[in-house]
């Protein structure tokens, strides 16, 4: 089973508002992300949230996933992975998918491949123009690594330094929120058929 550690926490500093309450298709950047991870039913789902806690909490009412708050988020993303990474040994898991919620385009469907891609591998992770990102799979031989992170550089230096990782085509992974420039090329581009 694998543990989905959904990244909420940040304040969103270049968009000049919090993200994770951006509207994309009539709801919240991170509802839609935590829909997305619960319809793709590989496994619990840990929400990981700091900046705009309560709020965000509201706009995630009603789901079946857990919430972590992480006090440090402002020492960034690699607190949040530790935080979420450490609510996750609650279950009996084989991996863990970091996700974030500025990435609307991520299906259920990209995340199952991912976990099926996983069998006798350490990572698996999404690739966009030869760049490693997220959504990325996790093999319980590095829990304990993604249990101690800090810093702003996230799992990546744990990603690029594995010979064995999988990566998999995600060309989506160009529509991120950052910017509003981002949010309003998403519109134009990726929006609603």
């Amino acid at each position: 089973m694998t543990g989905i550690i959904l990244l909420a926490a940040g304040e969103s500093a270049r968009l000049g508002q919090p993200k994770q309450l951006v509207g994309w298709q009539g709801k919240p950047l991170l509802r839609h992300a935590a829909e997305t991870a619960i319809s793709s039913g590989i496994g619990p789902v840990i929400v990981v949230l700091g900046a705009v806690d309560q709020t965000c909490r509201d706009c995630l009412s009603g789901l079946d996933l857990s919430i972590v708050h992480n006090p440090d988020w402002k020492q960034g993303m690699g607190s949040s992975i530790a935080a979420g990474m450490n609510a996750a040994r609650d279950w009996p898991l084989d991996g863990v998918m970091i996700m974030l919620c500025d990435q609307p385009l991520v299906t259920p469907q990209l995340l199952q491949k991912l976990v099926s891609k996983s069998a006798g591998h350490p990572i698996v992770h999404t690739s966009f123009k030869g760049q490693a990102g997220p959504p990325v799979w996790f093999s319980r031989e590095y829990f304990d690594r993604l249990g101690t992170l800090s810093g702003s550089a996230g799992a990546k230096p744990l990603i690029l330094n594995e010979p064995n990782r999988v990566p998999i085509d995600f060309p989506d992974a160009e529509w991120d929120v950052d910017t509003l420039e981002d949010l309003a090329a998403l519109d134009a581009n990726a929006g609603p058929d």
